[in-house]
């Protein structure tokens, strides 16, 4: 596991680990506040040591090193006069002597609730120790002179015996070792009473607190409460079914993953301020870059380029779906094909909602209708008697998919969840490609694995799985706002007119969204059902209300660009930006590599005929790339989308 999942894994239980770290760090406090603080404070004695010389070598004595003289009543009362205390007060603190024979050093720790106490008590106990010091050699000299008396009598017996008998063995070996432990014993009497200073105090007691201290307390629970807490988000995340990273969904899904769709909460934010959807408005966010993501994945996944169906779909309720594919249909509407939307879920619809008809338009509601994004129109739900399910399996729904097929580059079919119903599986048997939308930290792993079951069991064409309310990053970001310096939005220079003597310099300046998704020429047509549905001609009117030519319009405008385009050896498009007061708007899209259109021979003049081997020339919007020009309009080019058919040629 990196540290970046680490993170992760720690931020998506975060209460739980704040939680976890204030309840430590309260229980840390209350007992901290409670407790009682015990000091202590040692001092240490070191004993002194002498030795003399004698016929069995030379003996080495110290006072008596016994721990309990230290608590003995004798130097606990004059550790109490010391103090000007009762004898009573001092059992209030509790003294622990130890001796060390290595270092002969005798320390006394004196422990107490006072830190001053303790250090009175441990100082006073040594002093009185070392006091108490002579007056136990004394007891120790006593009772080597008991020792020596004894042994005096025993030699003195026994030569009495050997005088009477000289060979008694008994009498020898008695008078032999009573002999070696009298002198053992005189040379320690002698160093006994060498002994001028036994013992001195070499370190002064300094009362120290005992154990943990508040900070320290607090700071071991703020330690312990975020281990805790990170213990319970990984326990969380063991115990946690839900889908939240691409691998899992791959791995329940065992289908491929067409895009992730990050900053869907904003997104979702933003349009119940705007109600535009996030992809019409042309705004670069991570959202509407993972929708164009998005639809390029759909669009390689699919089996056929032109005249496709793609279903949008969901495991369970949590995903967004409508919303995705309404943003999903915009995006290929603006990209230049002719979209329809067909609202397949009967039982909840909302599709309709996000994609309304304009505000001049008065049809019945009924069948085919425009919106208010070019190249996009919807089908709403059509009312009828019978069950959503019965419906959508009957010849009549499968012949309006098919109908709608041949209407449109693209139909996009919000259908309701894949577990909720079979309508899904129904519609996605009509479409060339369904898309599975799984809601990332809502969707369980198990319900994605029984809807991919579900869809592969009724043979539906399943384009792959797409993960939606991923949260976005820094590189999300930065990828769906690269660009937006420079590049394509590089003022137009070389500028020439059909006035001008020669040419001019100037600077058109462009819209900040012309390196996005612009619309196309819309394409008008009439529903028979529904009424006429023709959408705003964006070409400019003459006086009497009819469009005018479009040199002739844009000789009021601006003059005209020339852009050498090379060619690249793909389909491009030009998008015509109207630069006039009152924003940006498109009024044309051109197949790059249209010729410079040339003036009409007069009717008396019959054009040259072309050489035999002269090339043949291409239709308009068809030509290889070569000088493009136009009248009163400022012409940016882009890279067209791959698939579903080449962008749409303007009329001249």
């Amino acid at each position: 596991m990196t540290l970046r999942e680490f993170l992760r894994v720690v931020w998506a239980s975060k209460w739980f680990v704040l939680g976890a770290v204030v309840l430590v760090v309260g229980a840390g406090y209350v007992y901290a506040d409670r407790q009682e603080i015990t000091y202590q404070a040692t001092a240490t004695v070191e004993l002194a040591s002498s030795g003399s010389a004698g016929a069995e070598g030379t003996a080495a004595v110290t006072a008596n090193p016994d721990p309990t003289v230290v608590v003995g009543p004798e130097v606990e009362q004059a550790a109490a006069e010391a103090l000007d205390v009762p004898v009573s007060t001092l059992h209030g603190a509790e003294v622990e002597p130890l001796y060390d024979a290595a270092t002969m050093t005798m320390t006394i720790t004196a422990t107490s609730t006072s830190a001053e106490f303790a250090a009175d008590a441990a100082n006073a106990y040594a002093t009185a120790y070392v006091a108490q010091l002579p007056a136990v050699i004394d007891e120790q000299v006593a009772a080597l002179d008991e020792q020596i008396s004894a042994l005096s009598s025993q030699i003195i017996a026994a030569r009495d015996t050997l005088k009477a008998r000289p060979n008694d063995p008994e009498a020898t070996a008695l008078q032999s070792t009573g002999e070696e432990s009298l002198n053992v014993l005189t040379a320690q009497k002698t160093a006994y009473q060498t002994l001028v200073e036994p013992g001195q105090v070499t370190a002064t007691a300094v009362a120290d607190p005992v154990g943990l201290g508040r900070l320290s307390v607090l700071g071991i629970a703020l330690l312990t409460g975020l281990a805790a807490g990170v213990g319970i988000a990984f326990v969380r995340r063991g115990l946690d079914t839900r889908v939240r990273t691409v691998e899992q969904a791959a791995e329940a899904a065992d289908a491929p993953i067409l895009a992730e769709v990050t900053g869907l909460r904003a997104s979702l934010k933003t349009f119940a301020q705007t109600e535009v959807l996030p992809v019409a408005s042309l705004a670069a966010t991570p959202f509407t870059e993972s929708v164009r993501e998005l639809r390029t994945a759909v669009q390689v996944s699919l089996p056929r380029r032109d005249h496709a169906v793609v279903v949008v779909t969901a495991a369970d309720p949590s995903a967004p779906r409508s919303f995705v594919a309404a943003n999903l249909a915009v995006s290929w509407a603006l990209s230049g094909r002719r979209t329809i939307v067909l609202s397949g879920d009967l039982r909840r619809p909302q599709i309709d909602e996000l994609l309304p008809a304009p505000p001049t338009w008065e049809g019945t509601g009924r069948g085919l209708r425009p919106t208010t994004i070019t190249n996009l129109e919807l089908f709403p739900v059509p009312d009828q008697p019978l069950d959503s399910a019965d419906y959508l399996a009957t010849t009549a729904a499968s012949d309006l998919v098919e109908a709608l097929r041949a209407e449109a580059d693209i139909v996009v079919v919000d259908a309701p969840p894949v577990l909720a119903a079979a309508d899904a599986t129904i519609l996605g048997g009509y479409a060339d490609g369904t898309v599975l939308l799984a809601a990332a930290g809502r969707t369980d792993r198990g319900v994605l694995g029984r809807a991919v079951d579900r869809l592969r069991t009724n043979d539906v064409a399943l384009a792959g799985v797409a993960l939606v309310g991923v949260a976005s990053n820094h590189r999300d970001t930065y990828a769906s706002t690269y660009g937006e310096e420079g590049d394509v939005r590089t003022p137009v220079t070389d500028v020439a007119g059909p006035d001008a003597g020669t040419d001019a310099e100037r600077d058109v300046d462009t819209d900040p969204a012309a390196s996005a998704d612009v619309p196309a020429e819309p394409r008008h047509r009439t529903d028979a059902a529904a009424g006429p549905a023709t959408e705003p001609d964006p070409r400019p009117r003459t006086a009497d209300g009819s469009p005018a030519p479009a040199a002739e319009a844009s000789l009021a405008t601006v003059q005209i660009p020339r852009l050498a385009l090379p060619d690249t050896g793909f389909p491009r498009r030009v998008d015509v930006i109207d630069p006039r007061p009152g924003g940006f708007r498109p009024v044309l899209v051109a197949q790059v590599g249209a010729p410079a259109p040339r003036p009409a021979a007069p009717a008396d003049q019959t054009a040259d005929p072309a050489p035999d081997d002269a090339p043949e020339q291409p239709e308009a919007g068809t030509a290889p790339d070569r000088e493009t020009s136009g009248a009163g309009i400022a012409f940016f080019h882009r890279p067209a989308e791959p698939g579903i058919g080449a962008p749409k040629r303007a009329t001249p």
